[in-house]
């Protein structure tokens, strides 16, 4: 051989032999009687070493070091500061006790003693000394007893340090007492060689043992445990005092230091630097601890006992449920590939290197080659009569083992020389054959062999069982399924041909359920008929599966590439009838102490339940045995608690949290929420320690009493909302243990999202009465505004026609009495042509009259003019008129209007009425006041329109009643019904003023 195949070759040996030893010696570990799961610093662990442990009512898991205090939760350590309740440099805890009505006792490092009862927490270090404390008991009345490592004991009782001395009856000396209380209530004491109770006031000293260090524990049926040395005895509060036995630990210098009874009767004790021990009805044990100082012992309301340790950390021990077998339990080889057992209760199996072996008294044995058997073998199955077949590779063909010997069947040539995978034995006695590319399932009935055809390329028949009906089902490794019914054999595969998936096991239960294990599809369930297949999707824990065996306590065991799990039938049950939507699978591994294992298919029988409810179940690099009955079930579910509210990355609530942070551990809590906050985070946990992780969880909220659907959170401890509308909501959650019990409970916590202020009901409130109002004051605006339109256009309408009956009353007065006037001279010169001076009398009043009339229609004209309508046209007009006027009549006329006249529109009406009192002022002049000289001013203001007619006339002393006094009355009234006035001075011989005032009208 060559040189480099010979080194690959010892390579390879060594490689195994190595692989084989670091197994052997996992292997060992992990078929210890006790399942030993350590916590570290590096889990997050304050302190590696644990000087006191107790779990308070609500679960949670205290934890004292000598940095402090940490609660536990079964995956996470949280940090709990004391220096809120006592002042440094009190910070390390040297022993705990949880007291009878939930309180939490701490003893101090330099003496204090703590108390934690929620809210209420405190510190009592008056009347105390500052000695290291050694331990804690609480009697029936409260009161808190603390031994010293000097020897001294204290009581503190209603805020008061009372020293017990040798005057109480207790025994003098300096070495250290130890203390416990029974279940009475009952204080028990044990010091310098002596072991009594406190009783009627005073110590009581019921029995005297050699004067050794002595530790106490009460027991559950009354009075205490004592160790004395290495001796444990019991003392009942009659006198009665009971030897059982002694230990012998391992290292010298080496003392008890704690001691309990667990709730099955056995005792637990720990040392100094031995470890732990354990005593029972079969004597004493040693239990394996990560380190051999032991410093607090606790059992928890599932059962586990948690051990602190002198520097390697805190230690869950429970018995193991599950073991692995391989070579150091006598297996040539640590890959079972079949397992059956006999009639007689003896375990026999097929390793993968092809051995034989049965189990002799809880050890493999591998059955020799000889002329009998020629080894090579591959699946093992046993008959009601104690024989067990095996099957072989190649050319071996099928044997038997009965009443000690090895037998062929017969002749080996039926089976082709093909390996036998398969073997099944029916109900009847019938050996069902399954081999590899076989064309034929075979049956082995009274020596006669049978065959079934099946498709050549059908390939490998992996599985062979038998139904509650008596059917005989198959399934091959191309995914084909196949169904013999007497003598019937049909194919019945449930999935379709282009979709087939590797069958790599088959097991039927006792309801008639077929169920079928797959190779990357999971497992299927087919039932009268009806088929179902669970995958990831619907809660199957791994999709390549490739044992299937159950227990007697309805759950189905999965052997498959990620390891072993199991699931309750009653879920695939609901799932399958559309009551539920997923499966919970329990997975077993590191919380177990289990390594990565893997599942080993290939060859039938390959998973069992012996008769004593063991399962065995196949997989590469051991076997793997479970005894259900040791997975210990709490008789409730986990407590559930709500731990941290955070919102906007800032922690609101927390459960024991101390203000301004709200205590969710107060319990009806309800909080309060901005309206603008981003997201909220709800953290919860279900305090459960046998295997948290695989505690499972589900959640939801409630608005208005409507609840959203479930939210199965699986192993997450933690619910995200974005920004929740305003509103009432209630946050629900509850958790399941690792056999999928729910806590039907549950956590609840209430929220309030304050609504932004157009959200609140006085602001809606306020609007809609705005908005109310506003439809009025618009309705009322928009119909006053209609309204005043309206009056306005009645207004134009009638100012229209006022002006147009002025007009006419004009045309009628003025012009009409000129034109008539016309008329009536022009009939009168008819009847003049015989006198010729007559008749240009009448034309020459006919020609003044006309021009009269001109000029009162020149004034009507101008009146009526729009484009007239402003102060200048007026000033401008009046003065012309002035002018022209007293021109005729021979009198002087002089102007003073204002050089700039502002800009500003008179109403035709306004126009018209001043233009007439100026005309009337001066017809007056002209008829009555025989003046030679007229001034006409007009001056403006902001306010007001001033006109000032005067004259160098004969004046007069009164107001004359005649027709002057009419035209005076009518100038007055012109100027009124235009909202002025119109005053008169004269005297006589001194003129006339004639002054009018017209104040600006408002604009509005």
């Amino acid at each position: 051989m060559p040189t480099f195949l010979v080194r690959r070759a010892v390579g390879a040996l060594l490689a195994g032999l190595l692989w084989l030893s670091a197994f052997a010696v996992l292997a060992q570990e992990t078929n210890a009687t006790w399942l030993l799961r350590p916590w570290q610093t590096e889990d997050g662990l304050p302190d590696n070493s644990v000087e006191g442990l107790a779990q308070t009512s609500d679960g949670y898991l205290w934890i004292g070091t000598p940095s402090g205090l940490a609660r536990f939760d079964g995956l996470h350590f949280e940090d709990y500061p004391l220096t809120n309740v006592v002042a440094l440099p009190n910070r390390g805890i040297i022993t705990m006790l949880r007291g009878g009505d939930g309180r939490l006792w701490m003893a101090m490092d330099r003496g204090a003693v703590v108390c934690l009862n929620g809210r209420a927490s405190r510190a009592f270090t008056k009347g105390l000394p500052n000695y290291i404390p050694n331990g804690l008991a609480e009697d029936a009345g409260g009161g808190l007893w603390i031994s010293y490592r000097s020897g001294d004991v204290y009581r503190v009782k209603d805020d008061k340090a009372t020293l017990f001395t040798a005057q109480q009856g207790l025994p003098e000396g300096s070495d250290i007492c130890a203390l416990t209380a029974d279940n009475q209530g009952l204080v028990w004491f044990a010091k310098a060689g002596q072991v009594g109770l406190f009783r009627d006031g005073a110590f009581q000293t019921l029995h005297r043992l050699d004067p050794q260090p002595m530790r106490l524990a009460a027991a559950h049926d009354g009075g205490v445990w004592v160790c004395c040395g290495f001796r444990l005895y019991k003392c009942e509060t009659n006198g009665a005092f009971q030897d059982f036995g002694e230990f012998h630990p391992a290292s010298s210098g080496t003392a008890a230091t704690v001691m309990m009874e667990d709730r099955d009767g056995a005792v637990w004790i720990g040392t100094s630097f031995s470890g732990l021990y354990r005593h029972d009805q079969s004597g004493f044990e040693t239990v394996p601890t990560t380190h051999q100082g032991i410093l607090s012992l606790m059992e928890d309301v599932e059962g586990n006992i948690w051990v602190g340790t002198f520097g390697g950390g805190l230690d869950r021990i429970r018995p193991r449920a599950i073991t692995l077998e391989g070579t150091e339990s006598g297996l040539p080889f640590a890959s079972v590939q079949s397992i059956c057992e006999g009639a007689d209760g003896t375990l026999w199996a097929a390793t993968q290197n092809g051995v034989l072996v049965h189990n002799v008294n809880g050890r493999w044995e591998p059955i020799p080659v000889s002329a009998d058997w020629p080894g090579d073998a591959t699946c093992v199955a046993s008959d009601s009569q104690g024989t067990i077949w095996i099957g072989t590779r190649l050319h071996h063909g099928l044997y038997c083992w009965r009443d000690g010997h090895f037998a062929n069947w017969g002749d080996p040539a039926p089976l082709q020389g093909k390996t036998v995978h398969t073997l099944l034995v029916s109900k009847t006695g019938d050996l069902w054959i399954g081999q590899e590319s076989p064309g034929a399932i075979l049956r082995l009935r009274d020596g006669q062999l049978q065959t079934f055809p099946i498709p050549t390329d059908s390939r490998i028949i992996r599985a062979m069982v038998e139904d509650a009906a008596g059917s005989i089902w198959a399934g091959t490794s191309k995914g084909n399924l196949f169904r013999v019914t007497k003598d019937q054999m049909v194919e019945v595969t449930p999935r379709p041909s282009k979709e087939l998936a590797p069958i790599r096991c088959l097991y039927a239960t006792a309801d008639g359920t077929l169920w079928i294990g797959y190779a990357g599809w999971g497992a299927g369930c087919l039932k009268d008929g009806r088929y179902t297949e669970f995958g990831l999707e619907q809660g199957l824990f791994d999709k390549y599966i490739s044992h299937i065996v159950a227990d007697n306590r309805g759950w189905l065991w999965f052997g498959a590439n990620t390891g072993i799990f199991k699931v309750r039938q009653q879920d695939f049950r609901d799932v399958a009838d559309g009551l539920a939507s997923r499966v919970r699978s329990v997975h077993y591994g590191r919380g177990e102490g289990l390594p990565s294992l893997q599942g080993r298919f290939g060859d039938s029988p390959d998973a069992l339940r012996s008769r004593d409810g063991r399962l065995w179940i196949p997989m590469q690099t051991a076997l793997v045995v479970v005894e259900p009955a040791k997975l210990y079930k709490k008789p409730e579910p986990p407590p559930t608690l709500l731990t941290r509210v955070t919102l906007d990355d800032h922690i609101i609530a927390q459960y024991g949290g101390i203000p301004p942070v709200v205590d969710l551990a107060a319990g009806r809590t309800k909080l309060r929420l901005p309206p603008d906050h981003r997201h909220i985070e709800i953290e919860f946990a279900a305090l459960s320690f046998n295997a948290p992780e695989n505690v499972q969880f589900r959640y939801r909220l409630k608005q208005k009493g409507v609840a959203e659907d479930w939210v199965e959170a699986g192993a997450s401890r933690k619910a995200t909302y974005e920004r929740l509308e305003s509103g009432n909501y209630v946050f629900e959650m509850t958790a399941c243990d690792s056999d999928g019990d729910w806590n039907k409970t549950g956590a609840s916590l209430a929220l309030v999202v304050d609504p932004f202020y157009y959200q609140t009901w006085w602001f809606r409130s306020t609007v809609l009465a705005v908005f109310t109002l506003s439809i009025i004051v618009i309705v009322r605006y928009v119909s006053f505004r209609r309204l005043q339109l309206r009056l306005r256009a009645l207004e134009q309408q009638a100012a229209l026609q006022k002006e147009r009956t002025r007009i006419a009353k004009d045309i009628h007065d003025d012009l009409g009495a000129n034109l008539t006037q016309i008329a009536y001279l022009g009939e009168l010169a008819q009847l003049d042509r015989g006198e010729p001076d007559k008749a240009a009398e009448r034309v020459g009043k006919i020609s003044t009259t006309a021009r009269q009339a001109i000029k009162s229609l020149d004034e009507i004209v101008w009146a009526v003019n729009p484009r007239n309508d402003t102060l200048a046209h007026l000033i401008d007009y009046a003065g012309q008129f002035a002018v022209d006027y007293l021109r005729v009549a021979d009198i002087r006329c002089r102007l003073d209007f204002p050089e700039q006249i502002p800009p500003r529109e008179l109403s035709t009406d306004l126009r018209h009425n001043l233009f007439l009192v100026i005309k009337e002022a001066l017809n007056n002049i002209a008829k009555h006041a025989a003046a030679t000289e007229v001034w006409v001013r007009a001056s403006v203001t902001g306010q007001a329109l001033d006109f000032r007619v005067e004259d160098n006339g004969r004046g007069f002393a009164q107001a004359p009643d005649d027709a002057l006094a009419d035209g005076l009355r009518n100038m007055r009234q012109r100027m009124t019904d235009i909202g002025g006035e119109c005053r008169v001075e004269s005297r006589p011989g001194g003129g006339t003023r004639v002054i009018l005032h017209l104040p600006w009208p408002d604009k509005n």
